[in-house]
């Protein structure tokens, strides 16, 4: 029987082509499948993560990849913000200098290299991955797309506002808050603007969008560094070498003119690109692993190896060594036989306290006017003047004061060349820069290396402006004749008083430093003191290697100022071996250096003290003493105390209060008032800010008792005149930073020149009791002239 079969009716579509299956796809193109349809009745369960990172460990893992970045963001605001050495030196600048229109394109230079190198150690995937997948991918992406913009602001914004609230510099602050809105704008807008851009432009084929947009689009990380990164970061560090051997070659000529506050934030910004890029990213996309911690571990390792902060290098000293001085006594008789033969003349012994290039222009500009005052009415006030004790810028102050004295003998024209015009001229000039340019980057340098360079000191930068600036400003106000002198500031320190004649009388100098491992005082002066109390650093007995100490390193002892001039080493002549065959029992007596010297004001800033050693060396040697009528005193070599008078030189923004001998009594027995011991004194939380307080008031204290003690050793405030800065109410005071602005110098010109108004409340007691003070010096200039033959 057969079966009918029947057969389907043929299929009218094309016949089937056979296709090769799709390339296999990367990870990150597989589209996930879609999620299962939620049991009904039930919520959808929520997305599983997909990282294995924790959003904190994430934080810490992009902080720590952005070390160099964030952390000198962080470190450049606390800085220049929290430092009032670094806030002074912003507030020196003055609106519409070349100086301040570059601090604030280094501002915007500062900024954008935070930015940009944060952006670039961000966007990269390194192998391994430092960074890992975060368990919250939008919290991932927001840290990495915000991180490098919040930089901009807490980097801009404190900096623009520190200038809004200040009366005379509000425009900076508006400049700078107007770069800071500008590069926010622009790293928001900046991807949105370059995907606009279009396949053929220029630009974009130069930033290389073609193969970049996806990414940049969607903040993926991409795996090797544009070309155009790699020019802009070449670029930065042609730049930074570049200010490097500019600073090397002219240091004073480039660090002034960029100016301090350029100096720091382009030094700033430098170091965040060879931190980032150098030490971060490069060794990460190499093998794997960044060198961020390899700065502290050098600075560790070579400290003990790299230190080039010494006194009186020998390569650097004079081409002579000191002469050989006289005690005090004998500079005394020396002065009683020439200057002070009538018995009758005056002598004057001055305290420049200290104060940097604020204390260095009150106390040289002060023995000027005083210098020109006496010329004035026919005397030569310079005569009358036995010492000048010095300490930080009153050392610089004494110093150039005595330097111009000595000029005007060599001077071609010596009634143009007046010490009122010379001293201010020279110590009105920009002396911060270069010790800066040296500190940020020769000295910064030498600071991780394991052998010592004595010429990247920053120490010298600063020796150097005083010895490389008194050229010019003779050449200004007192050209020299030809068989002039050598520089003072490159001589050796009795130089000066070496040269002059007993009919040519020079004060003598007493420069005060500080030796820290002691905690004493140290002075460098022209004359011997057997009894005094303080170190004399030149003793021959301590055999210290200081033989050929030159003016400017004598003037930069005094006035190492923190930070912008190091403390420096007193090295032997021959290292001490302690009780090894050594010159000593004490085993602990070993090495090569005697101590380490730092600014003079550390033990005290009034320079009263080594005056007080003075005056007692002279008691006790019978030179000094109440003489009667009989004795003859001038004749035997005695100075009799009712010729002695005390000048004060003092700098600090003074009230009514603070004048010791108030309203300048002419009564010799007159006593030093302190009516602020009377005064309610309390310390706002004193369990933290007790001891610093306690601390740094007790150091001004011990000037001020010092100064009162003195002032009684003479004889009492008849015999005294202060001559202190007067205070303005409502308005900062001049800086102590090394540099002085236009301002300041025209404020105290006038402050001496008695031409600020007592009638004025701000300013006009405090200017009153300067005036009373005046008048008591010209009182002295009037005894002078009586005295003189």
């Amino acid at each position: 029987m057969l079966i009918p079969v029947v057969y389907p009716p043929p299929d009218a579509s094309p016949p089937k082509v056979f296709t090769p299956p799709p390339p296999p796809q990367r990870p990150d193109e597989i589209t996930p499948p879609p999620p299962p349809p939620p049991p009904a009745g039930g919520e959808p369960p929520a997305p599983r993560p997909e990282g294995d990172v924790p959003r904190l460990l994430y934080l810490l893992r992009v902080l720590w990849l952005c070390a160099f970045p964030v952390g000198i963001v962080l470190a450049g605001v606390a800085v220049l913000l929290g430092l009032d050495q670094a806030r002074e030196t912003l507030l020196a600048l003055e609106v519409g200098s070349v100086q301040t229109a570059l601090l604030v394109a280094t501002f915007g230079l500062w900024l954008l290299l935070a930015w940009y190198t944060s952006r670039l150690l961000l966007d990269r995937r390194f192998t391994p991955d430092s960074l890992g997948e975060c368990t919250h991918p939008r919290f991932a992406l927001a840290l990495r797309s915000w991180l490098p913009r919040v930089l901009i602001t807490i980097g801009g914004l404190p900096l623009a506002a520190f200038f809004l609230l200040q009366p005379r510099e509000r425009l900076i602050g508006v400049a700078l808050l107007a770069v800071t809105a500008a590069l926010t704008l622009f790293v928001h807008k900046r991807r949105a603007w370059l995907l606009k851009l279009g396949e053929g432009s220029r630009l974009a084929r130069w930033l290389a969008l073609s193969w970049r947009r996806d990414a940049i689009a969607s903040f993926a990380r991409e795996d090797r560094m544009s070309t155009p990164s790699r020019a802009l970061v070449a670029a930065m560090l042609v730049l930074q070498w570049a200010v490097f051997a500019a600073l090397l070659a002219w240091p004073e000529a480039t660090a002034r003119a960029f100016g301090a506050p350029a100096l720091v934030l382009l030094a700033l910004g430098s170091w965040i690109v060879f931190g980032g890029i150098l030490l971060t990213y490069v060794p990460k996309a190499l093998f794997g692993y960044p060198l961020t911690a390899l700065p502290l571990l050098l600075f560790a390792l070579f400290a003990p190896l790299n230190d080039n902060h010494r006194v009186a290098d020998p390569e650097r000293s004079a081409s002579r060594p000191n002469l050989n001085r006289q005690p005090a006594e004998a500079w005394l008789q020396g002065w009683l036989r020439t200057v002070g033969a009538d018995g009758k003349r005056p002598l004057v012994i001055v305290a420049a306290a200290g104060g940097a290039s604020r204390a260095a222009y009150w106390s040289s500009a002060a023995l000027a006017r005083l210098q020109d005052l006496g010329e004035q009415d026919g005397v030569n006030f310079a005569d009358a003047v036995f010492t000048i004790s010095g300490t930080s810028g009153g050392a610089l102050g004494a110093a150039s004061f005595v330097a111009a004295l000595d000029a005007r003998r060599q001077a071609q024209d010596t009634t143009a060349c007046t010490p009122w015009k010379l001293v201010r001229d020279f110590t009105g000039q920009d002396h911060l820069a270069a010790p800066v340019g040296g500190l940020l980057y020769a000295d910064l340098m030498q600071r991780f290396l394991p052998v010592a360079f004595p010429g990247a000191d920053r120490s010298l930068m600063l020796e150097q402006v005083w010895a490389r600036d008194w050229p010019r400003s003779l050449a200004r106000h007192c050209p020299a004749r030809a068989a002039a002198h050598p520089n003072p500031w490159d001589d050796a320190m009795t130089a000066l008083h070496g040269r002059a004649t007993p009919a040519e009388w020079l004060p003598l100098l007493a420069l005060n430093s500080a030796a820290l491992a002691r905690g004493q005082r140290v002075y460098q002066s022209d004359y011997l003191l057997s009894g005094g109390d303080g170190l004399d650093l030149l003793d021959p007995t301590l055999g210290l290697d200081v033989d050929r100490l030159t003016l400017a390193q004598a003037v930069h002892n005094s006035a190492r100022f923190p930070y912008i001039s190091p403390s420096a080493a007193v090295p032997f002549k021959q290292a001490h071996k302690g009780g090894e065959n050594g010159n000593t029992d004490d085993a602990s007596d070993k090495g090569r250096v005697w101590d380490r010297l730092g600014d003079g004001g550390y033990v005290e800033a009034s320079a009263t003290l080594a005056l007080a050693d003075l005056l007692r060396e002279l008691e006790a040697g019978g030179r000094l003493k109440a003489c009667k009528p009989e004795d003859d005193c001038a004749a035997n070599g005695i100075l009799d105390r009712s010729r002695l008078r005390l000048l004060l030189l003092v700098n600090s923004p003074s009230e009514v209060e603070d004048w010791l001998c108030r309203d300048a009594p002419q009564s010799a027995d007159a006593q030093p008032l302190d009516s602020r011991r009377y005064r309610a004194r309390d310390i706002a939380l004193h369990e933290l800010a007790g001891p610093p307080l306690g601390i740094l008031n007790a150091n001004d204290a011990r000037g001020r008792d010092s100064t009162v003690e003195l002032i009684k050793r003479v004889g009492g405030c008849g015999q005294v005149a202060e001559l202190r800065l007067p205070a303005v109410q409502g308005q900062r005071p001049p800086s102590m930073n090394w540099m002085l602005n236009a301002d300041s110098r025209r404020f105290i010109d006038a402050a001496l020149l008695e031409k600020l108004s007592v009638n004025d409340s701000a300013v006009g007691p405090a200017q009153a009791q300067l005036n009373a003070h005046l008048r008591q010096a010209k009182g002295w200039l009037t005894q002078m002239k009586a005295a003189t033959p």
